[in-house]
């Protein structure tokens, strides 16, 4: 039963925890009174999280829970908290697995450890906005070019 073995998983150390990004958000500046603006356009595929992934688990299937093909058992981010990512036909099996990651406090200290802190943010989101201005201040309007970037960041 994959829901005994996420659980041996869990207590015998046998995962790991990783930081994902992504951003497929599209950048807008443009001149506004004086000032470089932007208009961010969000597709919904922005975020920045933590993944507790169980390689050894990765596309198992059986009755009652299926996991996806990265082994991805659980994600936590600053707004919502931990979400399973595996699918579980049995709530009281998901709800114990969950709560094994929260009560466990070596786990879950790791778990929210990159994500907890006030300026917590996601890199590459700001990362692909500095480009755009970039983008934007050498192939915009000629009066914004030789401005300096810092003065807009």
């Amino acid at each position: 039963m994959l829901a005994n073995k996420i659980l041996k998983n869990l207590e015998n150390g046998n995962y790991r925890i990783e930081y994902c990004e992504k951003c497929d958000c599209d950048f807008y500046w443009y001149e506004k009174d004086g000032n470089v603006v932007c208009d961010v356009v969000k597709y919904g595929g922005c975020y920045h999280e933590t993944a507790l992934i169980m390689d050894d688990l990765a596309g198992e299937i059986d009755e009652e829970i299926s996991i996806g093909y990265k082994g991805i058992i659980a994600t936590f981010n600053s707004y919502y908290g931990v979400s399973l990512q595996i699918g579980c036909n049995e709530q009281d099996i998901a709800f114990k697995i969950r709560r094994y990651i929260v009560n466990d406090t070596e786990i879950f200290r790791d778990f929210i450890a990159n994500l907890s802190y006030p300026d917590a943010r996601n890199e590459l989101h700001e990362k692909r906005k500095g480009y755009a201005l970039v983008d934007f201040l050498t192939k915009g309007d000629k009066k914004w070019k030789g401005m300096r970037f810092r003065q807009f960041c």
